[in-house]
């Protein structure tokens, strides 16, 4: 069965927080180190829904009427002393398992990436958690090459 990408909205910030909650248990999974948080998949929607369509973007993948993956983006601006430049950041991409292997998540970032080219980012980063090689190699099919590696030290 195919997959349909298409913009959201606020409507559909539900359906993307509940995506959003089964990634968060993946990185989770993989030891991601900040605490879990409470109503953090609708703290997560309330972080961009001011934004949404202007500085901060969402598509959803569905599949027969269902909401099966999303993408959430958002544009940023570097430093003065890195040029000032707008960068776009692919903060959240997620597919659901059964719906993998169909191109719904190149898709997506197909989607976003046409976005950035439109209004003229200087570059876009991604940032993958320690652990997710699948997701790591994902990105660089996708043409993105390792720039930093973050490492982070819990108190």
């Amino acid at each position: 069965m195919g997959v349909n990408i298409r913009q959201a909205g606020v409507e559909d910030l539900p359906a993307a927080a509940a995506l959003w909650q089964q990634l968060d248990a993946y990185h989770r999974s993989l030891g991601l180190m900040f605490p879990e948080v409470d109503n953090a998949p609708q703290l997560w929607a309330e972080s961009f829904q001011r934004t949404l369509g202007r500085f901060s973007f969402l598509w959803l993948a569905e599949q027969g009427g269902a909401a099966v993956g999303f993408l959430m983006a958002r544009i940023k601006q570097s430093p003065a002393y890195l040029g000032g430049k707008q960068i776009g950041e692919i903060s959240d991409l997620f597919v659901v398992p059964a719906a993998r292997g169909v191109g719904a998540a190149a898709q997506l970032v197909q989607a976003a990436m046409q976005k950035f080219a439109e209004l003229q980012v200087h570059s876009v980063e991604v940032q993958v958690q320690a652990g997710n090689d699948a997701g790591l190699a994902f990105w660089h099919k996708q043409g993105f090459a390792t720039d930093l590696t973050l490492v982070r030290k819990r108190q």
